[in-house]
């Protein structure tokens, strides 16, 4: 099938999108998603997420051993315990790496990337969870659920076993409620530190402090006792006897609480809209608060229905989208760095990428903590640049570098930036690139490593 080139601006447009809905595309995979124009891209990456990938689908798994593993964590014998342990880190470490091959092999990329943002919102981490298969299990439930409504996705994350080990709400019960969930349900998850604003106003100062008391944690703590992970199946099970049954206050209503009525009441109050809007506009367009207008536009309908593939076209067809101050206004974290790379240059994943992901400082299952990865000038320290263009350089040693060999010297500048889909070079890169000593080794080095490249 011949593909008629879509013009530059269009292009642009559908490059910028894939790099944020997406971790980008190869050239010619790109050409193909901006044949028929903008608007139609973004109807096909809304669609995307309901629709199977094969490619990523192809990508097994690691084998689990979860139940050998639980065994083997309380038997006597010494021997048994060290090869559980070893065992468990090589199960970690394939599950990483199981997740990096689907991003870069995916061929709606922007369901893994999807996946990825709400692993970062509800951050749960391997390093107090252990067992990878609960980590695997979770993901599952982003992929399955993270297009949908986001209520139906908070419902399935608080009774989620990873989470249930998290933050604590294994251990919580009727008369000692564990209150780590019901806190960050309300602060980081729902609702956020802001107050909802008033019709209106965009200001957000409708009144003094967070929409939620100390109170409402601990209403909310109460409420959400009685969950337990099945140590047989690694999912949350409620067990009434461990449930506080009582009459609760939460977010200004009383009654008999419990899961449900936790979710309806966080995900249906004024201030949850605009927060998760806010988080996921400032990880898909540019940093904003609730009070941010573009955010406002986008928190109203999202209100009113929960739907956020309704709510992702929205957002790629918001105008402020596609603005200069939106196109320049992110930094890739080093997991959409790696895998944009990757997939740009249709390479397979490195034997050493976990590794150059922990000096980079971002391996997908293992948050910092529950607040998730930082963002932008986070990600722009010496010691990152170091090791960036350290795996850059691996990366051009063994990338195919064709296109570029191919082009005339003084046109190679452009042609790698076709390969990136980068719209066009500052003056300083330009002139970088264009020095007549750079082979195509270096000169795809240095534009892997290029502010162009690292701006999401």
């Amino acid at each position: 099938m011949v593909v008629q080139a879509p013009s530059a601006r269009v292009r642009a447009d559908v490059a910028h999108l894939a790099r944020r809905a997406g971790f980008g595309l190869h050239a010619d995979d790109l050409d193909v998603l901006a044949a028929d124009g903008y608007e139609a891209a973004v109807e096909r990456v809304v669609r995307g997420l309901s629709s199977p990938d094969p490619a990523a689908g192809d990508v097994a798994p690691p084998t689990f051993d979860t139940a050998r593993l639980l065994a083997a964590r309380d038997s006597t014998d010494e021997a048994a315990r060290r090869a559980a342990q070893t065992a468990l880190r090589e199960q970690q470490r394939l599950l990483v790496r199981w997740w990096l091959t689907r991003m870069v092999v995916a061929a709606e990329p922007w369901h893994e990337k999807l996946t990825f943002l709400w692993h970062d919102h509800f951050a749960t981490s391997l390093t107090k969870v252990r067992y990878p298969e609960l980590l695997w299990r979770q993901h599952s439930l982003f992929y399955g659920l993270g297009r949908g409504r986001f209520d139906d996705l908070v419902h399935a994350v608080s009774r989620d076993g990873a989470m249930l080990l998290w933050l604590d709400g294994h251990d919580s019960r009727s008369g000692a409620p564990n209150e780590n969930y019901a806190r960050e349900l309300l602060e980081l998850f729902t609702l956020g530190h802001a107050p909802p604003a008033a019709d209106g106003d965009h200001g957000g100062h409708a009144s003094s402090g967070p929409p939620y008391t100390e109170a409402d944690v601990v209403a909310a703590a109460r409420a959400l006792t009685g969950w337990r992970v099945d140590p047989a199946t690694g999912d949350g099970v409620f067990r009434p006897g461990r449930h506080d049954p009582g009459t609760k206050t939460l977010l200004g209503t009383t009654g008999r609480l419990g899961l449900d009525e936790v979710v309806a009441l966080t995900t249906g109050h004024p201030a949850c809209a605009p927060h998760v809007v806010a988080r996921l506009w400032s990880r898909l367009g540019r940093p904003a608060t609730a009070s941010d207008p573009v955010v406002a536009d986008l928190a109203a309908p999202f209100a009113e229905d929960l739907d956020i593939a309704a709510l992702l076209r929205r957002l790629f067809l918001h105008p402020a989208f596609r603005d200069a101050a939106t196109r320049t206004a992110l930094v890739k974290t080093p997991v959409e760095w790696m895998v944009g790379s990757l997939r740009a240059l249709r390479h397979d994943l490195p034997e050493r990428v976990e590794r150059v992901l922990v000096s980079l400082g971002q391996v997908p299952f293992a948050p910092p903590d529950v607040a998730g990865w930082p963002a932008n000038r986070a990600w722009l320290s010496t010691a990152s640049a170091r090791s960036r263009l350290e795996a850059a350089a691996a990366l051009s040693r063994v990338a195919d570098r064709s296109r570029l060999d191919d082009a005339d010297p003084a046109d190679r500048p452009a042609a790698v930036a076709h390969v990136l889909g980068i719209e066009r070079w500052s003056d300083a890169t330009a002139a970088a690139l264009a020095s007549s000593a750079l082979d195509s080794e270096r000169l795809l080095t240095l534009a892997l490593v290029s502010p162009e490249h690292l701006t999401a």
